[in-house]
């Protein structure tokens, strides 16, 4: 029994693509289930007012276009692999027009929230008064788990495109870009239900 647990481990190491569906789908559910449980708890404790300093339209606008980049790649990967097991036609299509908007939208998400994701951020003073930090800790380790995530995304679509690897290579590089993908929308996820929760003052 040992030698079959092990000879199935090793299987799976050597091709993690095989259990990426299961993966996928655990990881969702869970995501979910973990945020219905800490809204609850927060809609429990009530509503605490907290001055933060309003976010500027820019500032929404990049956010908003990241969000809706990684929603297309997101549907479009996730449905097609839980359904139909790959990505193809205009699925594969609406997921490479998602892909070029996140390679765009990503570098300026990174430019424009990374001084507000900073740690040890201290109340920041100013005409109208005195705001706390845009966000408390969980925000900012998920944006910057977000940004590794999407970069790893981004680089393995470019490398895989270059005429460098073979066909291992290749399946290796669609492995990392499958997990760092979902890595990305799950912390990118959650990093928009903890805006939603300090927009409405229970956190």
């Amino acid at each position: 029994m040992f030698n079959d647990l092990t000879t199935n481990f090793a299987d799976i190491m050597h091709h993690p693509g095989k259990i990426y569906p299961s993966v996928l789908a655990i990881a969702l559910i869970a995501t979910a289930v973990v945020v219905v449980l800490h809204l609850i708890l927060a809609l429990i404790g009530g509503r605490v007012p907290k001055p933060r300093k309003r976010f500027n339209i820019w500032e929404k606008l990049i956010y908003l276009g990241a969000l809706a980049s990684v929603a297309v790649l997101g549907v479009t990967s996730f449905y097609t692999v839980l359904r139909f097991g790959g990505m193809h036609g205009w699925w594969l299509f609406a997921h490479m027009f998602g892909a070029g908007a996140m390679t765009g939208v990503l570098p300026l998400l990174a430019l424009t929230w990374c001084g507000a994701s900073r740690f040890g951020r201290v109340p920041e003073q100013h005409a109208e008064g005195t705001f706390l930090p845009r966000f408390f800790w969980i925000p900012r380790v998920m944006f910057w788990m977000f940004l590794l995530a999407g970069l790893v995304v981004m680089v393995t679509m470019l490398v895989s495109m270059l005429p460098l690897f073979g066909s291992d290579g290749l399946e290796i590089l669609l492995d990392i870009h499958r997990y760092a993908g979902l890595l990305a929308v799950v912390t990118l996820f959650i990093h928009f239900y903890c805006v939603l929760l300090q927009r409405a003052q229970l956190r």
